[in-house]
């Protein structure tokens, strides 16, 4: 299995599909619906990608991770 990291180059005006296309897995392109509900820990989303079987690491900047809590409370 490969681990991946990537780090987010969405903005908060960007528009939920421009965020859930800039989190999708770095390996294969496959986007999580739900990632946007997982839980943000210093600044990083950890997912299992179910198409490829990557772990990724998400990189986030203080304001991507208020613009994701935001939108999913």
């Amino acid at each position: 299995m490969r681990e991946l990291s990537h780090t987010a180059t969405f903005s908060a005006s960007d528009g939920t599909p421009g965020i859930l296309h800039d989190l999708g897995c770095p390996a294969c392109g496959h986007e999580d619906p739900m990632l946007m509900k997982r839980s943000i820990v210093d600044n990083k989303v950890h997912m299992f990608c179910d198409s490829c079987g990557a772990f990724v690491t998400i990189l986030l900047n203080d304001e991507q991770s208020d613009t994701i809590r935001r939108r999913c409370t």
